[in-house]
């Protein structure tokens, strides 16, 4: 029965209807843990399930809300999680019986069997193959060498004939997504190559595969296909130059699969894909009655569930989860379907549209940002979820992108130094550390994402060069930012980063497409002392170093101010800049915090310009720290975003990024403020 709190809401989705904004209070955490009530049952459960202790909320509510699939459903807390209404046989005949079509906020599938439904997934397949056209349709009889960049064959597993063969046209194919770990796993190589390329080979070694891929071969041979590409049978795993050449067209590889399988349950490639084989699963009841003739159950979308997944803590999956045409997902013991359109899971009632039904989510705004419709928030979407992910071998930190980055070339028409694209330099270089301290990369440039180990961050506030309140990202570029980047190459070469002539794709009659087109001075519209001449752009030839990196050397000039760092927090890893008169003048985070001494010094710390701001997430801390000592102007942006440098060698590195009030230039401790050529390696 239920609780005279949760009797007051209307569980009926035709009377809720898709009005969000509903909310209904159900009173404190203690009372909806001690209540016996159905639905406050539910509403723990959705806490456990998220780790949350219900009783330590002061209050608990319901919102009426878009859930999973665009189905409207019950939202608790800020979690991919949610309540929603059972699709059940009787709601099903009490419509038919009215002449009505049954609610599609009647969702919820009232049981999971044991195995997976296979005829479910080819629709799934066959509606996507059908309706969704070129946005999910994979090209047609290309030339070999046109779709698999640098490959000379293609190894597949042949599940028919039962061995490896090796192809030079373009086949219909599965390929497996997972996670290795420390299982033992037999593996392609040069002395048994020539074996298992002999029909029926594959039996004999079936035995030494990991579950996983044993299940994946099972359900491919379901599904009617014949073909299975896996990593560690389809590349020679002892051949550098075989291994080189196949981890270069990964993101191909899984861009031109006919379908992807992704096993995302357990650490290993042993931890199945549950439901595939019989007894791998348990049958699940999904619902349950909340009042007569009404039951409900509680899900948790595909992204949320990935979330706390071995398989999305690992780098080299993320361009695999992000290429893929289609992919059936194995994850917290439940399959999802996702394609570039529609998105449909086991325990969800099927809504075929042929509509596009994928967008962000609770859990992720990866699902939209795949499409690259907004190339510049998507690419600062993907290295958000990407820097989030480990890698064994940190000099894979580029790799492990290139093809994701090879697509975002293609949308920006523009070059990519070091893991930014030179069109949009300025955007791209500012970033910081996201709820965690930032680990230099040596083997990358401290001015890249690449060269640092960690979560990051970019500013996607107005005015900080997405959509600014000017307009656009041409007007930030064209009136905000000021420096001519150069880049040095270890042999002492200097070229421009951003060249119009060296970037045929580049629409540069287009004044509305994202990039430089205009330029502006440091002094045009800014208030700078007489004495400081801001004209220099122009790179030094003639430069020697003690040191010279093997990646390009960024070369520019711009303002270069000093503050001493105080209130240092050694947990978040940032601090306040002070100018001269001891007053706080600007925020940063401190990058390479735990592994360098340099912040252990009284300073003065150098500090560069780098682009006007507009505001910043950590603007309202710091001006309630500065109390109004750098008042805003009308007119004028209020900050400046900053790098903080270390010299060594002649040459600089980044040791952290932010945010300076305008006013604090003319505060700057000696030798600043000065106009001066920066090696920024």
């Amino acid at each position: 029965m239920l609780c005279e709190w949760c009797a007051r809401i209307p569980f009926d989705p035709d009377f809720l209807r898709d009005d969000s904004g509903l909310s209904y209070y159900l009173g404190s955490g203690a009372r909806v843990e001690s209540s016996r009530c159905p639905f406050c049952k539910l509403v723990i459960r959705v806490f456990s399930d998220c780790g949350e202790d219900v009783s330590k909320h002061l209050h608990v509510k319901v919102n009426w809300s878009v859930g999973p699939g665009y189905h409207w459903a019950f939202k608790i807390l800020h979690t991919d999680t949610w309540i929603g209404f059972g699709r059940t046989a009787s709601i099903e005949a009490d419509c038919q019986l009215k002449g009505i079509e049954t609610s599609p906020n009647y969702f919820i599938e009232p049981t999971t069997g044991p195995v997976l439904d296979i005829a479910r997934i080819l629709r799934w397949i066959s509606f996507c193959e059908q309706m969704h056209g070129s946005v999910c349709k994979l090209p047609t009889d290309p030339a070999f060498a046109d779709a698999f960049r640098g490959l000379h064959l293609l190894r597949l597993i042949d599940i028919e004939a039962g061995c490896l063969v090796e192809k030079r046209n373009l086949e219909k194919y599965v390929a497996l997504s997972y996670v290795w770990g420390a299982v033992s796993n037999f593996r392609l190589t040069k002395a048994n190559r020539t074996a298992l390329l002999a029909p029926g080979s594959l039996t004999k070694v079936l035995g030494m595969l990991p579950e996983t891929i044993k299940d994946t071969i099972v359900l491919v041979r379901r599904l009617g296909g014949r073909y299975l590409w896996v990593d560690a049978l389809c590349l020679l795993q002892n051949d550098a130059e075989d291994l080189d050449r196949g981890v270069n067209a990964m993101d191909l590889i899984y861009e031109l699969a006919w379908l992807t399988v992704v096993a995302g349950c357990g650490h290993d490639a042993n931890a199945r894909l549950p439901g595939v084989q019989k007894g791998t699963r348990r049958a699940s009841r999904n619902i349950v009655e909340v009042k007569p003739k009404v039951e409900m159950g509680f899900v948790t979308g595909l992204d949320g569930l990935l979330k706390k997944s071995v398989y999305n803590s690992r780098a080299w999956t993320f361009q695999e989860l992000v290429l893929s045409r289609r992919v059936i997902y194995f994850v917290g013991d439940k399959v999802f379907y996702r394609c570039r359109a529609a998105e449909h899971s086991e325990h969800c009632a099927d809504i075929l549209s042929p509509r596009i039904n994928v967008g962000a989510t609770e859990g992720s705004l990866l699902p939209l940002a795949i499409l690259m419709e907004e190339p510049i928030f998507d690419y600062s979407t993907m290295l958000f979820y990407y820097t989030q992910r480990a890698l064994t071998n940190q000099n894979d930190a580029f790799r492990a992108m290139a093809g994701i980055i090879r697509r975002f070339t293609e949308v920006m028409k523009c070059r990519f130094l070091e893991g930014l694209p030179t069109a949009l330099f300025d955007r791209f270089i500012i970033f910081y550390a996201f709820h965690n301290t930032l680990h230099r990369r040596p083997s990358f440039p401290s001015y890249s994402w690449t060269g640092w180990r960690g979560s990051i961050d970019t500013n996607l506030n107005p005015g900080v060069g997405y959509k600014d309140d000017d307009g656009d990202v041409n007007t930030w570029l064209r009136k905000r930012t000021w420096i001519i980047w150069y880049k040095r190459s270890p042999s002492g070469i200097t070229n421009l980063v951003w060249d119009p002539c060296t970037n045929d794709s580049f629409p540069s009659s287009d004044v509305t497409f994202p990039g430089y087109h205009d330029r502006s001075l440091f002094s045009d519209g800014r208030r700078i002392s007489k004495q400081l001449n801001t004209r220099r752009t122009m790179p030094t030839e003639e430069v020697s170093f003690s040191r010279v990196p093997a990646y390009p050397v960024l070369q520019f000039w711009t303002l270069s101010v000093f503050y001493t760092i105080t209130n240092m927090n050694v947990f978040t890893a940032t601090g306040y800049l002070t100018d001269l008169n001891n007053d706080e003048c600007g925020f940063a985070w401190l990058d390479g915090f735990e592994e360098t001494i340099f912040f252990e010094s009284k300073g003065p710390f150098e500090v560069i310009l780098l682009s006007e701001s507009l505001t910043h997430q950590c603007s309202e801390e710091l001006d309630s720290h500065s109390n109004g000592r750098y008042p805003k102007v009308v007119g004028q942006w209020p900050y400046y975003n900053v790098l903080l440098l270390e010299w060594q060698g002649g040459i600089a590195e980044r040791r952290g990024f932010g945010i300076i009030y305008q006013g604090a230039v003319e505060n700057s401790l000696a030798p600043g403020p000065v106009w001066k050529e920066i090696f920024l390696a």
